[in-house]
């Protein structure tokens, strides 16, 4: 099995707790299912995710997220090929906007969490790293 790292941002569409809540169960459900590991941050503007695991079923999943309706503006950042994963215990790490260190954001972008204006993507797994720990 050839293991991929994904990343994208988006922008949600009439995102309430409820809805996280809900995107978060099934996530972590789904993805124990079908060994997709990873780490999802919302700051209220923007979803920043990245997903783990085999090629057919991360692409699956993405094209999903990319279908739902509480998406929009949906970026793919990266998609790499990997030796292993980064964030292997994680079915579905979140770190909400009340959790995110803005000095870790800040750390790796000037500016506010705008994920579309991330410079690396090497650099985005290292700061969803240090934000979900």
């Amino acid at each position: 099995m050839t293991l991929v790292r994904l990343i994208y941002c988006s922008t949600p569409k009439g995102i309430g707790d409820a809805d996280i809540a809900d995107i978060l169960e099934k996530s972590r459900t789904n993805n124990a299912l079908d060994g997709i590991t990873g780490v999802l941050v919302y700051n209220g503007t923007h979803f920043l995710q990245c997903l783990e695991g085999g090629r057919l079923t991360v692409t699956r999943r993405f094209a999903a997220i990319a279908a739902d309706p509480r998406h929009k503006d949906v970026e793919l950042l990266q998609v790499t090929v990997i030796p292993e994963r980064r964030f292997p215990g994680w079915t579905m790490a979140y770190v909400g906007h009340t959790d995110i260190d803005q000095d870790i954001v800040t750390s790796y972008s000037p500016g506010p969490f705008e994920p579309q204006n991330m410079p690396f993507p090497d650099a985005i797994v290292d700061m969803l790293w240090r934000l979900a720990q």
